[in-house]
């Protein structure tokens, strides 16, 4: 095959028949053809299906190459739009994998704010608080909570719940875990399971209430923590464990 059309449309046919290998080397000999005929935003996206497809067979480094490749072809073009978004937040994802989590936070942001220009407020969230969490992988914890709120904020503004609740949780954590500020951090977490228990997501709600539980214990809050302990026992007896001093 020769027609670039001819050979991604074979990719297609393989990925979903789920020929995966077959499909990658398919979707780059069709990138390779559409460059040479310099139909460059087709390359770019017979780049970052390769990508999305090395992503799911955890080939991280090859993944990254070719979502890297297709943001590149993007801005050479003057591509500013979701596309370009989508391919920096897997680029950020799998630098993330790759533990280089200065560049994933750095993609990220670039993905959030693309979306949030677009108005896609539920995609700019997630982006923003993946950043954070890149941020607190690598230590610097007063930008993993800058971002961290910033998804909170947008969560809220647009009703998110299940990414409020996410996101509740995880700047829990970041106070408790990091920063030592364990009061915040239950009254975040106590957040999240109401939001979680609302949403009836059960499981996650009690997880919420017992690192709540356990944050006002390391806050030395102990009468706090009491009573808790007996709300979690009354609340989810379906757990099977029973909370105590």
């Amino acid at each position: 095959m020769e027609d670039p059309e001819e050979i991604f449309s074979a990719a297609e046919n393989a990925r979903e028949s789920g020929r995966n290998w077959e499909a990658v080397e398919l979707y780059l000999a069709a990138a390779k053809r559409f460059e040479e005929s310099r139909k460059m935003e087709r390359c770019a996206s017979a780049y970052e299906m390769a990508g999305l497809l090395l992503e799911s067979l955890q080939r991280n480094s090859e993944a990254l190459e070719y979502f890297n490749k297709a943001v590149s072809i993007l801005e050479s073009l003057c591509v500013e739009n979701e596309r370009l978004a989508f391919n920096l937040s897997h680029a950020g994802f799998n630098y993330f994998l790759l533990e280089e989590y200065g560049k994933a936070a750095e993609s990220y942001l670039r993905s959030a704010r693309i979306y949030e220009e677009r108005k896609l407020f539920r995609d700019a969230a997630e982006s923003y608080w993946r950043a954070g969490f890149s941020y607190k992988q690598s230590a610097d914890y007063l930008k993993a909570e800058e971002y961290y709120k910033k998804s909170l904020k947008l969560s809220e503004e647009t009703g998110n719940k299940y990414q409020q609740a996410v996101v509740l949780g995880l700047l829990g954590i970041l106070y408790g875990d990091a920063m030592n500020r364990h009061e915040e951090a239950a009254r975040l977490y106590l957040k999240s399971g109401e939001l979680f228990r609302e949403l009836g997501d059960v499981s996650e709600a009690r997880d919420k209430y017992v690192w709540a539980f356990q944050s006002y214990l390391n806050a030395g809050m102990v009468e706090m923590a009491e009573k808790l302990m007996d709300s979690i026992n009354k609340n989810f007896p379906e757990n099977g464990q029973q909370y105590y001093l």
